[in-house]
């Protein structure tokens, strides 16, 4: 939107309301205080959506005046935030791995673990070719990062879900990546013919255990439980993955999984039991919590 119609007044302000751009993100961040644990970077994220700024210019432009309906677009989206709903569904994209992915809730939000998950396939296959399988898509973040980050790889993603594959798909396609990236509706391996392997399998499969106390009430008020739920233990969708993945897998090939701290050991032990001369590794993301499980 241009600046100058920002600049425009539309309507007559109330003497209580905000009438500036930084006054309005400072209703909102107060209003997301113990809600957030980023409150001023949420604000700042819904006014830079309403305004059409970005970031920086947020605070530059702080002192010119917010129209009235994008006050109120302002206030109905941070009630929405109050309400628990995650920041990237308001504003409809996801910063993930330098790309900016598009997600609803018909998809999980990728997360800052995913990224270190994306990092470790990275740094393993940098400069090399491989086919790589990305099992339960999703948004394709994944899938994207990877063919945005290694120019030489193919990518192979499945998702059961119908609705995110439409996410994916609309993803592949903003990205430019429709030759790199092949959508197959199924569950886990079955979209794939019989024979055919992968260099790299890499799967954010759901983890969350039926008792998970670190699953946020917001997050399971918001986000599909079918990409979370993974029965009592947390490990039903994984222990089904293993089952068929050294099949699918090249001689010297890699897994790698995501997982909770509560299921990285459980997991590490199915995956042992998958490929028992292979090297299995738990490893932690930058807080220190074992959130990867890496079959080499």
């Amino acid at each position: 939107m241009p600046w100058a119609a920002m600049r425009s007044p539309e309507r007559r302000f109330t003497r209580t309301a905000p009438d500036t751009i930084a006054a309005a993100v400072e209703v909102c961040r107060r209003r997301l205080i113990g809600v957030s644990d980023t409150p001023w970077l949420d604000a700042r994220v819904l006014a830079s959506h309403v305004t059409g700024l970005d970031a920086s210019a947020v605070v530059a432009y702080g002192e010119h005046r917010l129209p009235a309906r994008r006050r109120e677009e302002l206030e109905a989206l941070t009630s929405r935030r109050v309400a628990g709903e995650p920041i990237a569904y308001l504003v409809g994209f996801k910063e993930f791995c330098g790309l900016r992915v598009r997600v609803d809730r018909r998809v999980l939000v990728p997360r800052p673990e995913t990224e270190e998950l994306v990092a470790a396939v990275v740094d393993d296959w940098r400069g090399r070719q491989a086919e790589i399988l990305d099992l339960g898509t999703g948004s394709a973040a994944i899938a994207c990062a990877l063919a945005n980050l290694l120019p030489k790889v193919n990518v192979v993603a499945t998702d059961i879900s119908d609705a995110a594959l439409q996410v994916a798909a609309d993803n592949v396609a903003r990205f430019a990546l429709g030759d790199r990236i092949e959508l197959l509706k199924g569950d886990l391996f079955d979209p794939l013919a019989p024979d055919r392997r992968f260099d790299v399998i890499i799967a954010n499969l759901p983890y969350v255990r039926a008792d998970d106390a670190d699953l946020t009430p917001d997050v399971r008020a918001h986000e599909p439980a079918v990409a979370l739920d993974a029965g009592p233990d947390g490990l039903a969708v994984y222990r089904r993955m293993f089952e068929r993945a050294p099949s699918r897998l090249r001689d010297g090939g890699r897994v790698y999984c995501e997982c909770g701290p509560a299921t990285a050991a459980g997991l590490a032990d199915i995956a042992r039991g998958a490929f028992p001369t292979a090297s299995v590794s738990v490893r932690s993301d930058l807080a220190g919590r074992e959130r990867m499980v890496l079959v080499a």
